[in-house]
């Protein structure tokens, strides 16, 4: 994607959230546990949209976590396998043993 493009793109974004910000910009009573306070709409959204990805980046955060653990272990069991393969093939190639 040239730069003009990508330019254009935020520029389009940037437009849309101004635009909903100055429509969304009532008060509305904004109660939690310990009362109620106004807000802005938009600040009540923001806050909102900050607090979901905050939530999604933790559980992807333990997933990569999780994931990043489970590739070290099986590198160092390739490297250990690598390692028994290339004993196995310096090993000498003789005759079998005989039966009896």
């Amino acid at each position: 994607m040239s730069r003009l493009a990508v330019l254009i793109v935020l520029l389009v974004i940037l437009v849309l959230g101004a635009s909903i910000g100055y429509f969304n910009a009532q008060p509305v009573q904004f109660n939690y546990l310990f009362g109620a306070t106004e807000f802005p709409l938009i600040a009540v959204l923001i806050a909102a949209f900050s607090a979901g990805i905050l939530l999604a980046i933790a559980a992807v955060s333990s997933r990569l976590f999780s994931m990043r653990l489970e590739l070290g272990r099986l590198r160092k069991q390739l490297r250990e396998a690598e390692g028994e393969l290339r004993t196995l093939r310096n090993l000498p190639v003789g005759t079998p043993p005989e039966t009896r």
